[in-house]
């Protein structure tokens, strides 16, 4: 189940619940998130050709929603703390093992295990620091068309909180919602 909340809204600040999305709790941190919409399926097929031509292509193409105000609970915190920690040191011991195989000056098959062995940490580092934003701390991410911001297994407190965001009139003649209909994006799927 997604909720999608009109990336206009995120942007302006408006009807963002006040509890975490994740986990339903109130709020103890106030934090501006970027999110961003997936890399369309076939932007991977350039991979090959380059990893440059498919970070062009991928800049290009994606759409980006600066949201002010999102908020997030303690265990949000904790969990963010713990991934940047973790993932940073093993990005950290990624970059000292070269300079320890240096200085130890290991050649031969140790030589290859310790490069292989570290760059196996950068990557894996270099990709849980990149789970440690806090986009995906919340589950959240711009649709295709950049018209909505679509949260994953939002929190029923979240949902609810929403909803009432939804119902409540809209004072004067501004307008926030797009215009588009809401479609699930394609390829979501839950983290559990």
């Amino acid at each position: 189940m997604q909720t999608l909340i009109p990336a206009a809204w995120a942007a302006a600040g408006h009807g963002i619940p006040s509890v975490c999305s994740r986990h339903g709790l109130p709020a103890t941190l106030r934090a501006r998130t970027r999110f961003e919409s997936a890399p369309a399926g076939w932007t991977y097929a350039l991979i090959p050709l380059g990893l440059l031509a498919f970070i062009i292509v991928r800049a290009v193409t994606r759409h980006v929603v600066d949201a002010p105000v999102w908020h997030y609970c303690d265990r949000c915190r904790s969990r963010r703390r713990r991934q940047q920690v973790g993932f940073g040191l093993l990005t950290a011991g990624g970059f000292a093992i070269p300079v320890a195989a240096i200085v130890t000056e290991a050649d031969g098959p140790v030589a290859s295990l310790l490069t292989a062995t570290a760059l196996l940490a950068l990557i894996v580092g270099y990709i849980g620091l990149v789970r440690a934003r806090w986009e995906v701390i919340a589950q959240a991410r711009v649709t295709r068309d950049g018209q909505w911001i679509a949260v994953r297994d939002p929190a029923p407190e979240f949902d609810a909180e929403f909803a009432a965001a939804l119902a409540a009139p809209v004072i004067g003649a501004q307008q926030y919602a797009p215009a588009a209909t809401p479609t699930t994006p394609a390829g979501w799927s839950s983290p559990r």
